[in-house]
């Protein structure tokens, strides 16, 4: 039987954007029996699913504001989560770390380098190619340090993949639903950390 698992879908207009989710359920379909929540109508941090999923947006973490509900989650939930994108960058913001935006917008392949292997990013390799598309990114420093562990980077992010450091908490600045074999693998690690919770 597989794991249940809440994909909270962040996008900016969910109308104009059902391919983007529907990227979502078919990368994750697999691994997990799968219930979609627009983040709009979550209401409390408590989540009965075994695993969440956090997805990309369009949203800006400079310019827009951040749904009051989402820092309770990151800073409340003890069930393994995974943050993309948005998620991952709201992750780091709810725990104190800096959130920047690039003078640029990155959208392309990108070269993923390993620093650190862990169950997340078992059998990835030391490097591996994943899609990018963001604005922003997390910044690399003591606040995010206090909280996180940097487990990959590339040449245009220093902070491609984290691990918090006492919870089952991960977030990735790439686009797995999107990144063919690398993203799958990365699925079945996430659902094999739901199905055997680390010791963290």
């Amino acid at each position: 039987m597989k794991p249940s698992l809440l994909l909270i879908e962040c996008h900016h207009d969910p109308e104009e954007e059902k391919d983007k989710l529907q990227a979502y359920i078919d990368w994750l379909a697999p691994f997990f029996e799968i219930t979609h929540v627009y983040v709009a109508d979550l209401t409390s941090p408590e989540v009965k699913e075994d695993a969440i999923v956090v997805t990309g947006s369009r949203w800006q973490i400079a310019s827009d504001p951040i749904p009051e509900i989402m820092p309770k989650l990151y800073l409340e939930t003890t069930k393994p989560l995974l943050g993309v994108c948005w998620g991952h960058q709201t992750l780091a913001h709810a725990w104190g770390a800096k959130v920047i935006r690039k003078n640029r917008f990155i959208e392309r392949d990108e070269v993923i380098r390993v620093m650190k292997t862990e169950e997340l990013l078992e059998n990835m390799g030391l490097f591996f190619t994943a899609n990018e598309s963001h604005y922003e990114h997390v910044v690399k420093d003591k606040n995010l340090a206090k909280h996180f562990e940097v487990l990959a980077y590339s040449d245009s992010c220093k902070v491609e993949v984290i691990r918090h450091k006492e919870r089952p908490l991960w977030g990735v600045q790439f686009h797995p639903e999107r990144s063919g074999a690398a993203g799958r693998r990365l699925a079945a690690n996430f659902a094999r950390i739901v199905a055997n919770p680390p010791g963290l």
